[in-house]
């Protein structure tokens, strides 16, 4: 079980103070929540968020007793001006002693620091939820865009065909595209103007538009008894 005292410092101080002493190699610990700030930057928005910490407890850090002596003569080296490489603190004394805290009277606030950031953890989950989500819309969008392109390709495609005048002497074995249908399967011409061709399947004759019909060479039509 881990004894504490407490170093006041200012507000600003807090966490500044809690880094530097842990680089020092003391055992401190000063409660702190996780938050997302907005700042201005040169962004499409205008803005940046940024992951940072406030304390829960500002002013106080908590260090460890045994370290008590070193740090009694850093706060003596303040007092006299030979200065510090950390951030001006004090050691909090009550009633003319030190308050030694235990780990008991400290669980609560190291419960809310867990909780917080538990609770920014589950934001940041959020929002990556959200970015896959926005990354799969656009990708939706992304398809449906290239679909639309491919169909107005065709729709361009199938106007120029259309716009192609075919004729075939009767008797012509043709086959149809774009006509599931008719895959495989070829027809004789019984008659066409350019525009359309009127087509014989067995006993039946169907209007065809002309764009849609090529020579055939497929043996299909002798099997059907479909020669002129």
């Amino acid at each position: 079980m881990t004894r504490w005292v407490i170093l006041r410092t200012s507000g600003g101080q807090t966490l500044p103070l809690m880094r530097s002493l842990l680089e020092a190699k003391f055992d401190v610990w000063s409660p702190a929540r996780p938050i997302r700030r907005t700042l201005k930057a040169k962004t499409p928005t205008g803005t940046r968020l940024i992951d940072t910490e406030v304390p829960i407890l500002p002013t106080f850090v908590f260090a460890n007793e045994a370290d008590l002596p070193k740090l009694g003569d850093i706060v003596d080296d303040l007092a006299s001006g030979r200065g510090s490489l950390h951030p001006a603190f004090s050691i909090f004394r009550y009633g003319g002693r030190i308050p030694i805290v235990g780990d008991a009277e400290v669980r609560g606030l190291r419960e809310e620091e867990e909780r917080t950031i538990a609770v920014l953890q589950a934001m940041r989950d959020a929002e990556s939820h959200a970015e896959a989500e926005k990354i799969r819309i656009a990708a939706m969008q992304s398809e449906t865009a290239r679909r639309r392109a491919t169909k107005e390709l065709e729709q361009a495609q199938r106007a120029a065909l259309r716009s192609t005048r075919k004729t075939f002497e009767p008797g012509t074995e043709v086959e149809v595209a774009e006509m599931p249908s008719m895959v495989g399967v070829a027809g004789v011409v019984e008659a066409s103007d350019g525009v359309h061709a009127w087509v014989r399947f067995g006993s039946c004759s169907w209007k065809i538009e002309g764009w849609r019909v090529s020579p055939s060479d497929s043996t299909t039509s002798a099997a059907l008894g479909l020669a002129a």
